[in-house]
């Protein structure tokens, strides 16, 4: 069965900085229901949300939105397809000694997720819970790992399973693992920070996303001036036209 921790945000921060975290919360709040709402012919079951390059935001992302879901929804998993340097467990405090690739090694079409032990529940401040599936084991061959038919056949199992899945991505920039995992997923975020992303190189990895059949539904704006400026970080959402 999936096993349970408790508590994974930090308590004395959510006090001593309670106005920032409602701000933050009814942000998140926002971009889920814009999610739910730009595309109403479809379901956006899975979304995957990746950055140009490495520490523009995009793991704060996909962590705070999957809670917010979690907040709605029953059953939410977040993935950390981030191989080379996952840090969700780290955000979550928990634990990254099996995870996803762990579990591709015995993983069977259609088995019930729930009952893996590699994804563990996590309880929220809220009473909330999150159904978490850390990077797991390192190995020598992440591409080849999220290119395979097993993890297409795991992601599409957890898009029957689960409410809404939200996967953290390797940057674009960085690899190619970014291209499969945009292919299996029903929608993509693409997050520009602020502060360190360039225009120019996320216009080619937003070009070449779409060239390569990604559904990009909407952009995130980290770091952005003024907001929360205790801690400097802030969140903006722009459809998917929007670069």
């Amino acid at each position: 069965m999936a096993k349970k921790k408790k508590n994974v945000s930090n308590n004395s921060s959510r006090r001593t900085n309670r106005n920032d975290q409602l701000n933050l919360e009814e942000v998140y709040r926002q971009l889920r229901t814009n999610i739910e709402f730009s595309q109403m012919d479809s379901e956006l079951r899975v979304l995957n949300v990746l950055s140009t390059h490495p520490n523009e935001g995009k793991s704060s992302v996909a962590s705070n939105l999957a809670k917010i879901f979690a907040d709605k929804y029953e059953k939410v998993l977040l993935i950390d397809c981030d191989l080379r340097t996952p840090s969700l467990h780290k955000m979550l405090r928990t634990s990254n000694g099996e995870g996803l690739t762990n579990l591709l090694t015995h993983y069977r079409q259609d088995d019930p997720l729930l009952e893996q032990d590699e994804i563990q529940e996590l309880e929220l401040d809220d009473q909330s819970s999150l159904f978490f599936l850390s990077a797991g084991s390192r190995v020598p061959n992440p591409t080849e790992i999220i290119s395979s038919r097993r993890f297409a056949s795991l992601i599409n199992s957890a898009r029957s399973q689960f409410d809404q899945v939200i996967i953290d991505c390797p940057p674009a920039f960085a690899v190619s693992d970014a291209v499969p995992i945009s292919n299996l997923s029903d929608g993509t975020l693409f997050v520009l920070s602020a502060k360190e992303t360039d225009k120019n190189d996320a216009r080619e990895a937003v070009d070449d996303l779409k060239r390569n059949g990604a559904n990009l539904i909407g952009t995130v704006m980290t770091k952005v001036p003024g907001f929360m400026s205790r801690h400097y970080y802030g969140y903006g959402y722009g459809d998917r036209n929007e670069r």
